[in-house]
This record gives structure tokens, sequence and C-alpha cells, in this order.
């Protein structure tokens, strides 16, 4: 057996990966003393290049700037939902009562003064804005798969003797006068959840009626006047005093934004852009107001979107601006990319700003800012929004001509006896097309004359999987059975490359990730993960069928290299594709070493070896600096700290996701179990299978490959949160692999 090769190429890769395990000058800025936030409901990067806004303009040109993922699981954030995983540093829900209701002392809900509710709820009367569906939420995000700590920052501010105040009101009813309390369902006040502690209480600012002013021409007759917010500002600023000593943090939501959006669907197409455009102007003008009293040489100031905006689905901006942040990209760990931070980040971030240690045990990371985006940064970040658009409009076309040629390649295989010499031939060539396509999916995004242009970007696609899968097939004529492993090969060569380079290639492509859905931003996808294991099994048992044992220290070799890349932090960090891929590769591993059997020894085998390898990647990752750690890391401090209902809850958050609710997910297993034991008794009563069978002789790479690819699908299915998406795309891969091999070189030679 011939390891020297592998181990060559794994230490060599360790080595790279190790270099790029920094991330530059991390001294942070020095503390600021008060941060104001900004939220911009709905706006996007184009809203900055096209709309009338030149305070935002103007403050973002010298800010870092950045778009912020909305996302939560599978959906855009509500409201508030956006505003509570501001202030929980990880993903939160909203409750199903009281959702959005947040009050001041001296107003009243259903009639019933504040004071009375909140004796009853607290057992006293506190000062400021009172968040009446705070037992509500936090009950919800205990049971939720995420475990956001409601509340978390509102806590650790009030810890750190930091004031904190909510200037917000999106109500959003017609016909009520000043002196009456909206209808239930009008009340539109989460902002106040970012800031509020763990009794739902914000101390100072308002979300009261009193920051409205009656306007006919507004969205339901109501719009902020700025003279309220700005006079409730300067209450908490310090009385419009910059140099106030006292450290504080302070939102202002843009209402009018949300106010225009909920209003949208009753108004016309032209009328509705005409309100949007001036709730932008005012939301601006607004802005530009409370930067004045910012003293840029001691506060900071974050403006953001905490909800999509509908040209951009999943994604808002963020900016950042503050004493020594230079005019360059945000990023946080979460991300691991320029550019790109989420909700859960946020919190994090105000912290740090101030000085202080952000919690362990929050998802998110707090902000840095990184360069690489050149001068023009508000225009690429817009193009980046428009492509992760575009890749969701062309997914389903794609997608459905690579199902219709599986299917075709399928039945032909079936029926291959009945073909004669020229049917082959052309059904070759299409498995060498499909082959080639994978590939062609990554590269023909970084072709930039491509854009989100739909006739280009199809022209290219089929140009390059031709000139690919003439290649295969070039080869194929040349060297019989070779084509088959040079088209598998470049679709493992094309993944792994990507991967040690920092995953450009994954970024708004078909078979990558979308940015706008927020699932990942560096690594591997779902998807990705299983054109990449799969095509990794049936490369090493090619290589065996090909070279015999001589290739099975290459082989085996192989399996660890792309083992490596799935796992190390620094490069894939994927702990679903890890879980996923240990098995299944020492399954493909021991049965192309030897023709025994898998028992009980070698599933607990798997099994250790699983969670050895996922323990090792996470205990490099907290190796690493703290700003480039990633989710990685917080396995190991679970472990060290004994945290494991933390740990099992991640699990169990894929398992749901990706067999659709707890219930359903629990159902499926023990089902699918059952099955499984049924038909191994059922074989074993019949002698097909059990200790006391006769091992027959078999074509021991097929078997290999079957297997690993068995476990890899039924395992992917699970530890991954995409649901049947990656078996089902594992068959892009195997059905011409399987039709080349059935064919065979005569096929293609004629």
């Amino acid at each position: 057996m011939r390891r020297a090769p592998a181990i060559a190429a794994i230490v060599v890769l360790a080595l790279l990966a190790g270099c790029g395990a920094g991330d530059g000058d991390d001294a942070g800025p020095e503390p600021v003393d008060r941060v104001l936030i900004v939220t911009l409901p709905g706006v996007g990067w184009a809203d900055v290049e096209d709309a009338d806004m030149p305070n935002l303009a103007a403050f973002v040109e010298d800010a870092a700037v950045g778009d912020i993922s909305t996302r939560i699981g599978r959906h855009d954030a509500s409201t508030t939902e956006a505003y509570l995983t501001l202030g929980a540093g990880t993903r939160a829900v909203a409750p199903r009562v009281d959702v959005a209701v947040a009050v001041d002392r001296d107003e009243s809900y259903g009639g019933v003064p504040t004071a009375e509710i909140l004796e009853r709820r607290l057992g006293y009367v506190p000062a400021g804005i009172a968040y009446l569906g705070m037992g509500a939420a936090a009950d919800a995000n205990d049971s939720s798969a995420f475990g956001a700590e409601v509340g978390m920052l509102g806590d650790a501010l009030s810890d750190a003797d930091v004031d904190r105040a909510v200037i917000a009101n999106a109500d959003a009813i017609e016909g009520f006068v000043s002196d009456e309390s909206p209808p239930d369902g009008s009340y539109a006040r989460g902002a106040a959840t970012a800031l509020i502690d763990s009794e739902g209480i914000v101390p100072s600012g308002t979300v009261g009626r009193s920051l409205l002013a009656d306007d006919a021409g507004a969205p339901f007759g109501h719009r902020l006047d700025p003279e309220q917010v700005l006079a409730a500002f300067d209450g908490t600023w310090g009385g419009g005093n910059r140099f106030s000593p006292h450290r504080t943090v302070v939102l202002v939501e843009a209402s009018d934004l949300s106010r225009a959006d909920a209003y949208g669907p009753r108004a016309t197409g032209e009328q509705r852009r005409a309100l949007r455009t001036r709730a932008l102007a005012d939301a601006d003008a607004v802005l530009g107001r409370l930067l004045e009293r910012v003293d840029p040489g001691r506060d900071a100031v974050i403006v953001l979107s905490p909800v999509a905006s509908a040209s951009s689905p999943g994604l808002g901006i963020a900016a950042l601006r503050g004493p020594g942040i230079e005019p360059e990209l945000l990023r946080s760990a979460t991300t691991r990319r320029n550019g790109y931070v989420q909700l859960a980040d946020v919190a994090p971030t105000v912290l740090s700003l101030l000085g202080e240690e952000p919690p362990d045990t929050v998802e998110g990371r707090a902000i840095k800012v990184r360069g690489g985006a050149g001068d023009d940064r508000i225009g690429r970040l817009t193009d980046a929004s428009d492509e992760a658009d575009f890749r969701a409009g062309v997914l389903p076309v794609v997608v459905t001509v690579i199902v219709v040629a599986l299917v075709a390649l399928a039945l032909a295989t079936w029926q291959r006896r009945r073909l004669g010499p020229r049917p082959r031939s052309v059904l070759a060539a299409a498995a060498f097309g499909v082959l080639g396509a994978v590939p062609a999916t990554f590269l023909v995004g970084q072709i930039e004359a491509v854009g989100t242009d739909t006739m280009r970007y199809i022209g290219a696609l089929v140009a390059i999987t031709a000139v690919l899968g003439a290649a295969a097939a070039w080869v194929e004529r040349r060297w019989p059975g070779l084509g088959v492993t040079v088209g598998v090969a470049a679709i493992v060569t094309a993944i792994g490359l990507d991967v040690a380079l920092g995953a450009p290639l994954q970024v708004n492509t078909v078979f990558g990730y979308s940015v706008a859905v927020a699932g990942r931003f560096v690594g591997l996808g779902n998807l990705a993960f299983a054109l990449f294991g799969s095509a990794t099994i049936l490369l090493a048992a090619l290589i065996v069928d090909r070279t015999g044992r001589r290739g099975l220290g290459l082989a085996i070799g192989l399996l660890a290299v792309v083992l490596l890349l799935e796992g190390l932090p620094m490069l894939g960090a994927d702990v679903g594709g890890v879980v996923a891929m240990v098995p299944a590769f020492g399954v493909t591993a021991l049965l192309l070493a030897s023709p025994r059997r898998i028992g009980w020894r070698e599933v607990v085998a798997l099994a250790v070896a699983t969670g050895v390898a996922l323990l090792a990647f996470a205990f490099i990752d907290a190796a690493r600096p703290e700003d480039v750690q990633t989710h990685l890391a917080r396995l190991a401090d679970q472990v060290l700290e004994g945290r494991w209902t933390t740990f099992f809850r991640s699990l169990s958050r894929r398992w749901q996701a990706s067999l659709g609710g707890a219930e359903l997910a629990a159902w499926l297993t023990v089902s699918a179990l059952v099955v499984a034991a049924g038909a191994y008794a059922t074989l074993a009563a019949l002698g097909r299978v059990g200790p006391r069978v006769e091992a027959r002789e078999r074509h021991r790479p097929s078997v290999a490959a079957a297997a690993g690819l068995a476990v890899l699908g039924i395992i992917g299915l699970v530890a991954n949160d995409s649901s049947v998406a990656v078996p089902l795309t594992m068959f892009i891969v195997i059905v011409p692999v399987v039709t080349l091999r059935a064919v065979g070189a005569q096929g293609v030679a004629r």
C-alpha cells in the first residue's frame, strides 16, 4: 500500500490551511461611550444607490458596510423576530400572543392601565417601556431549536451600568385619536425588544402615541413627528450635550418605513411607491439630524435594516461608523466572508464597542472590519444581492433540466441492450455531459461577462459542460475505462480546490449557496457536500477498480484529504458533513481494503471515530484567534463546560428541519428503523445475510461504493437540514457513473 503520496498531500493541505488561520491585525478600536443604532426597515443597498437619501449616502461613505442576513431558519425574520434576535445575540422567534405590544408606563392596553398590568406580571411597576409579550417570548424561545435568551443584551448592558433607550412607533391603524389606545392588532412596537432585559423592560425612551403626528396623506393617517423623536433622543443621549459622560445605547427606528410597508397592499402600485419614497426621505432627514448630535470622536453609530428589502430578499444594509473604524467591509466569525454579517452579530458588537465582553453562549460574534472590496463597495454589495436573486430564479430551471437528463439516462441504461451502437454512443456522451455540468455550474459564476443575463448564463453553462464532457469522452476513447474516472475526478478537484481557496465558486451558484438564504457564507453548502462526498466515494472505488490493491493507499488518502477539506474550521467547517462523511468514508475504506462484513464492532468504531473527528476539528478551531473562530469552537466550549443540552439541541434542530418538525421526524425515524430491522430479519431468515452466511465473490469496489453512498445519503439526510435534497443530489453523480459503467468503452468508441 503506497501511503506516502496521500500522507504528503494531507501534510501539505494542513500547512496551507494553517497559513490562513489568522486574519490580519485584530486590534479593535478603542471602546466608545455611546452607541446609536438607527434601524431602517426594508432598506437595501439599491435604495442607497437609487433613492434620494443624501444623509445615508454620506454616512456610508465614511462607514464600514456590508449586507446583513435577516433570515431566521428557513424564512425571513418578521420585524419582532429581527429585533428579538438583535437583543438576544442568537436567532430568536416571536411569541404568538402580544407579539409587538410594548407600552409606555402612562399608556393602557386593552383599556387597562399599563401600571396595573405590570403589577400583576412583575409584582412591581418599573419605569420605562414594558414589552408585554415577554413571558410568551421567553417560553417560545426556550422550546425553539435556537434556544435564544431573550433580553440578553439588555441584561448585559444593565450589569455594565450602561443606559439604554428605544424610540419607535410603527403602529398601523386608521381612525383612532391621540388619547385612545390602538386596537390590539395594530401594535407594531417590536423595536423595543432589541434592548429589553429579561423582565421585558427598557428603562428609557418611548414607543407611545406621542411620537406620532396626524397626517391625512401618510399611511394609516399617521407619521413620526421628527421633533418629538429628536426631543426623546436628546433626553436619553445626554440632553443634547454631546459631551455628556454617561454611557448609553439608544435605538431609533425609522418607523414610517414599516408603516408604509404595512399599508402597501391597500394602495395602488404608483401610490405605494410614492408613500415609500416619502418614508425614505423622512427617514433620511431624521438620520441626518441624529448624526448632528453624535460626537465622531467618542460615539459609534450602527445603521441597519432589521428586515429585508423587497428588492433583496433575505438581505438588508449594515453600516458601522466610529473612532478607529475604516470605511471598508464588515465581517464576522459567523459568516467568515467579507461584506456579510448576521442579525445575531449585532448584540456582541454593541458590547464590544463599549469595551464589554460578550457572553460565550450567544450565537453571534462581534463584527469586524476588513478590506478587499475596492472603491465601489456599495456597487459590489448591490451586485451580490442581484446575483443571489438571479441564482434563486435560475436554480429551478437548471435542476429541472438535470433531473430530466437523469431520468432519461436511467431509463436508457435500463434498456441499453435494446439500443444499437449509435444510441449507446449518444447515451455515453450524455452521461459525460451530466458529469461535466456539475463543475460547470460552479465555474460559470466566475465569468463576469455572464452577469445576471439568463441567455448568457445558459450559453456559458452549455459551453463549459460540452468542453468538460468532450475531454472526458476523449480520454475514454484513448484509454478505455479511464474517462469516467476523469469525469468524477473533475468534480472532486473543482470543489476541493474551491474549498481550499476560500470557496469563491460556492457563492450564488446553483449547487453552492445563496448569501440571501444565509444557510452558509463559506465552506460547503448541503448540495455541494452531497456532490463532493458522493463523487469522492465513487472516485476512490474507481481508483481501486482500475489499479487493484496498488491504488488502495491513494484511494484512502483521497478520502482523508476530502474529510479534512470538509471539516477543518478554516476550510469547510461543516459539522453535518463530518458526521456523514466519517462513517460513509470509513465503510468505503473498510470494504475496499478487504471483503469483510461491517459488523457491530465496526459500527461502534466508526461512531467513535465520528465523535473524535468532530471534536478534533472543534478544538483546532478553539485554538485559533477568537475573531476567526466558527461554530465548531462553540462545540468545543460546550464539551469543556459540559453544556451537552446545547449541543444536542443543535443536532435536534438539523434533524427536525430535515424531516419536517419534531413529531414527524420522530415518526419517520422510528418507521425507518422498524422497516430496516424487519428487512434484516426477513433476509436473515431466508439465509441471505447474517454472521453464518458465507461470503460470496462480489465486485469489491462496487460493493464498497454502494455501501458508502448509502451511508452518506442516510446520515446526510438527518445530519443536514436540507431534507431529501442531499440524497437526491447525490444521484447527479451516481446515475451517469452507473450509465458509463454499464455501457462500457464500446459505447464511446463507436
